[in-house]
């Protein structure tokens, strides 16, 4: 059967772009796949407009890999090393702490989430894999941000929208926090996305050094909760997964 010519050029910029970490000029594409630019030009506006690709970088603009992209390799991903590594270690510390856990990605300014795990007797309603969240009012979005070598340019997009009284509405508070967050190596959501919940999040570095992902618990908040043990447990997870990933301090 002959193979379609602008669907083989699609999945080969798909491909290429998926394999960039930074995302990918035009320039760039058309010059590693030898094809016009105006070709390329028009596939990829057009993936742009489905949300399969998203612009990263306004300045070069640098296409990067989108939300629907990522949808529909949700099933494939699974099987990916991240999600395989970090499956088990999170359902461990869902029993160990009898909550929630969460991991999730920053994905075009929003928080994503990738892999969820749920103890038996679940006490809250949390995100589902797939759907997205704020990166400011989220312990795992901070623990992202805190990381991230784009972490000026994240925030200089965000619209740091007040989810409760308590979210942090300012960009300087922000920063302020995040250099807090980068130095002790965790975050805290302390009823700042929802009312009644406190969440803790670390971050998840791949073996190039990458903020890849972050793993988070959420729960109900409570006046005497003491916290201390469980933001151990949820660090030391975070860092085992790292390993995993080929990550060395």
């Amino acid at each position: 059967m002959k193979i379609n010519r602008t669907t083989q050029r699609t999945i080969e910029i798909l491909d290429l772009i998926a394999s960039s970490q930074d995302g990918l000029t035009l320039n760039e594409i058309a010059k590693a796949l030898n094809m016009p630019k105006t070709s390329a030009f028009d596939i990829l506006e057009t993936l742009v407009q489905l949300n399969m690709l998203y612009i990263k970088e306004q300045r070069l603009k640098t296409y990067a890999i989108g939300v629907k992209a990522y949808a529909i390799g949700n099933m494939y991903s699974k099987t990916s090393l991240l999600l395989n590594s970090a499956g088990p270690i999170m359902k461990r510390l869902s029993q160990e702490i009898r909550t929630t856990t969460l991991l999730a990605k920053e994905n075009n300014g929003s928080l994503l989430y990738t892999l969820k795990h749920e103890p038996a007797k679940k006490i809250i309603a949390t995100p589902e894999v797939g759907e997205v969240a704020y990166l400011h009012s989220t312990s795992i979005g901070k623990a992202i941000l805190a990381f991230s070598k784009h972490q000026l340019e994240l925030i200089d997009k965000l619209d740091l929208y007040p989810m409760t009284k308590r979210t942090i509405t300012s960009k300087k508070a922000l920063t302020q926090e995040l250099l807090i967050i980068k130095e002790r190596g965790y975050a805290i959501g302390n009823r700042e996305n929802e009312e009644y919940t406190y969440a803790i999040a670390a971050p998840i570095f791949d073996y190039h050094g990458v903020v890849s992902s972050a793993i988070g618990v959420v729960n109900l908040y409570k006046e005497e909760y003491q916290a201390e043990e469980d933001i151990k447990k949820v660090v030391e997870a975070a860092k085992e997964i790292s390993r995993l990933l080929g990550y060395r301090e």
